[in-house]
């Protein structure tokens, strides 16, 4: 019994761990100090109803996809899993766009006023 308490509570630690640790370009999404960011479904592979995405907040350069504490890409079970996401860490949805290019649906999003840091 107390083995199987063990491997409840280590299997406990580990999901929640796992469900706060999303970054980009090693900083957490929490510590990115930016108004507005854009983020897109990658396509993912093949067979797979899993997603990635990629996060971009005008850094410049190669846009990268969420990945974990151990740089390994995050996958989500969609867009809305995405939005979720990126609600709790303090943005919300102002616009959705699709290129008409290839069809991707790219999400505009606006942090919170309410999450912003106190200037006093």
């Amino acid at each position: 019994m107390k083995l199987k308490l063990f491997l409840l509570t280590m299997l406990s630690i580990g999901c929640f761990s796992f469900a706060n640790a999303q970054y980009v370009n090693e900083t957490p999404i929490s510590e990115i100090e930016t108004e507005y960011i854009r983020v897109w479904a990658d396509t993912g592979a093949l067979l797979s109803s899993k997603i990635s995405v990629r996060f971009d907040w005008g850094q410049g350069g190669r846009i990268p996809q969420i990945t974990d504490e151990r740089r390994r890409v995050v996958s989500f079970n969609g867009m809305i899993d995405v939005l979720n996401m990126l609600s709790k860490e303090g943005f919300e949805l102002i616009q959705i766009l699709r290129d008409s290019k290839d069809e991707t649906e790219i999400f505009y999003l606006k942090r919170k006023d309410n999450q912003r840091p106190s200037l006093d």
